[in-house]
């Protein structure tokens, strides 16, 4: 819809689905789009919105408006509330019925409640500080043992897709197959990014093997000082964590020698699918490998990507969904964890409003 003077004011992308043999359903993704403080043109283009659902053999309508309910904590707590009420009233009078306030997933619609972080006005290091203690440390650890991320190519989707399966079977769901995945890139071409973590053992044993090294050169001093000075409480204690410092590695060294005999060199740890745009990252679909969870992949992959948006000028970083359960018994708590980690905040959307055109058949 536009105005007088030819500029779009009002608009939504529509998906039909049939239903009852001859007729279909109708879904706006995320709209329509307009000002819903606009009483007149609210009432006057989902008046149309109707017509024309009514006018395609359609039995209802499904919307939901991208606006914000509530913004909250990472533990739920509400710090600002947009009072929606009167745009809930006004839709209702012309027949769009607000489904509820709703938390969980469904297959019905999409996810109400998504994880945000603002990244405005904030470096790399700010963006370090403001995250989780545990969270902070696991990046800082990926660095130093040296996870890498690569580009996948749309041929190397099976790649991720292996990982995306594991995370399936890992929580009890079912997505989509990897043909999905593929379409999606071939969609959104260069606005969709395919990220792999991966981990070569070979260097990661080198770099141990450097640790290592420069233990045996400390306790070889401490050693000397000892003999010259056999009473030093100072040098006994640390000649102690040395020795714990030597058997960590050592054990580690074995570990990865093992794996290497195993799995080869060269580990894919997590993988995600993210759509970016001029204003926003998306983190659609992921997985990882549980076996390789000491290598922290996930957290690399994140701050990999948010270091990405930073250099795009891009501010808003999107976790995408939760279930807005915010208890230790929610399904998705280890996932709710892992974005609070990094001082995302969550978004509650307004919901769904179903308009049935026609009631009977509805």
């Amino acid at each position: 819809m536009k105005d007088d003077k030819n500029e779009v004011i009002a608009a939504c992308l529509l998906t039909e689905a049939r239903i009852f043999k001859f007729y279909k359903y109708f879904y706006s993704h995320r709209g329509p789009l307009l000002d819903y403080f606009d009483a007149k043109l609210v009432c006057y283009f989902f008046k149309e919105l109707s017509k024309f659902i009514y006018k395609n053999r359609g039995v209802f309508i499904l919307v939901d408006p991208y606006l914000i309910e509530n913004l909250r904590d990472a533990n739920g707590r509400i710090i600002k509330n947009y009072n929606n009420s009167v745009i809930v009233k006004m839709l209702g009078k012309i027949g769009y019925l607000h489904q509820g306030y709703t938390t969980g997933y469904s297959n019905k619609s999409q996810i109400r409640w998504i994880s945000v972080l603002d990244l405005k006005d904030k470096d790399e290091n700010q963006l370090l500080k403001e995250m989780e203690y545990q969270t902070r440390r696991n990046i800082k650890k990926t660095i130093e043992i040296g996870v890498k991320v690569e580009d996948l190519s749309i041929e190397e989707t099976n790649r991720f897709y292996k990982l995306f399966q594991m995370a399936e079977e890992k929580h009890g769901f079912h997505f989509m197959n990897e043909d999905y995945f593929k379409r999606m890139q071939e969609i959104y071409k260069d606005k969709a990014m395919l990220k792999i973590a991966c981990i070569d053992l070979n260097e990661y044993q080198d770099k141990l093997k450097i640790q290592l090294l420069k233990i045996e050169n400390e306790m070889r001093t401490v050693n000397r000082a000892l003999n010259e000075n056999p009473n030093s409480k100072k040098n006994k204690s640390k000649l102690n964590q040395l020795n714990m410092q030597l058997s960590s590695i050592n054990n580690r060294i074995s570990k990865t020698e093992e794996l290497i005999l195993e799995d080869g060199p060269v580990l894919d740890l997590a993988a995600a699918l993210f759509i970016c745009t001029d204003d926003e990252v998306y983190y659609l679909s992921s997985g990882s490998n549980p076996k390789y969870n000491q290598y922290m992949g996930a957290y690399h992959l994140q701050w990999h990507m948010i270091k990405y948006a930073k250099s795009h000028n891009i501010n808003r970083y999107n976790f995408y969904g939760i279930t807005g359960v915010f208890s230790n018994e929610a399904d998705d708590f280890g996932v709710q964890q892992f974005k609070k980690g990094f001082n995302a905040h969550v978004e509650e959307l307004i919901g769904d409003f179903i308009k049935p055109v026609r009631p009977i058949l509805y």
